[in-house]
């Protein structure tokens, strides 16, 4: 049976609230040491190309550089948008709902990983998927 509505207490939802913005101030604070936020979207930045000077091998630096920042933004960005989407959840009261089966994630799994969307082995879901 699934539910609409997590049943996570309100001291709990608040803790991981506050933990996912804590990380989301970190994420930003860390994209801005390397790229500039886009004007256009929200959470959305671009690698700034780094000048090293005019040389065979500074020029080889600097996209060497470049390609390592468009990376980090990139996985930066996957986890902004997984934190924005778990505030969200929380907002709307569906945080700690496994995507699959509805139920219920664990808290000690939400605690070490807040931006879960699933059930793990054992729990909810994954008793059904195995036979």
């Amino acid at each position: 049976m699934t539910q609409s509505k997590s049943n996570l207490s309100q001291a709990f939802l608040k803790n991981i609230k506050e933990n996912l913005l804590e990380r989301k101030a970190k994420l930003k604070a860390q994209l801005n040491t390397f790229a500039e936020k886009d004007p256009k979207q929200e959470d959305n930045y671009n690698s700034d190309f780094p000048e090293f000077g005019d040389k065979e091998d500074e020029n080889a630096a600097e996209v060497a550089v470049f390609e390592s920042n468009l990376s980090l933004e990139d996985t930066l960005e996957q986890s902004l948008e997984m934190i924005n989407r778990a505030l969200q959840k929380i907002e709307n009261g569906a945080y700690g709902l496994c995507e699959k089966c509805g139920e219920t994630i664990n808290e000690e799994r939400l605690k070490i990983m807040p931006t879960a969307t699933k059930c793990v082995p054992g729990h909810g879901c994954h008793k059904l998927t195995k036979k």
